[in-house]
């Protein structure tokens, strides 16, 4: 929160929902919709897709293939299929985005937690007013983002399969 001045949040998935379990507000922030002990859609937040994109997709399947998905904004993906797109692309980079899906002016970047067992249960992200936080500081926001979520993952004792930079260049 101090580094990137906007709104973080971390989630647990509770069913089709996020359920958000720790905030730290930003004082930029006029209107804050969400606070701890609020659910939100997994489908229209970046804590959610971040989720859904690292579920089996057969899971995800059995959560929304032939329903509506009903909108909060006009951002928000509605059908199924647009949805898989962009959990595809999610998974592909590691992070996922809000562009004002879930409320109007808000901008959000999301990244999953994993277990001990390397499953996802849930997420963290970045939240604000300022549409740069999806364009000109996405990419350092992102890594900030991934970053923490990483660490958060790492004590909840989630070790990646592939291995670190540190092991790579200590082999060569």
């Amino acid at each position: 929160a101090e580094t990137c001045s906007e709104s973080v949040y971390l989630t647990v998935r509770d069913g089709d929902q996020v359920l958000y379990i720790y905030a730290v507000e930003s004082s930029q922030r006029l209107l804050a919709r969400t606070a701890v002990g609020d659910r939100a859609p997994l489908y229209c937040t970046s804590v959610g897709k971040a989720v859904l994109a690292f579920l089996p997709p057969e899971e995800v399947s059995a959560i929304y293939e032939g329903r509506v998905l009903p909108p909060f904004t006009r951002n928000t993906l509605t059908d199924f299929p647009a949805l898989r797109e962009d959990l595809l692309r999610t998974r592909a980079r590691g992070y996922s985005v809000d562009n004002q899906e879930h409320e109007l002016d808000t901008y959000c970047i999301g990244a999953p937690i994993f277990d001990g067992q390397g499953n996802v249960i849930g997420a963290c992200s970045v939240s604000g007013r300022d549409p740069e936080i999806i364009g000109s500081r996405l990419e350092a926001l992102a890594s900030s983002v991934a970053d923490t979520a990483q660490e958060t993952s790492r004590r909840m004792g989630y070790v990646p399969a592939r291995m670190s930079m540190v092991h790579r260049v200590m082999k060569r």
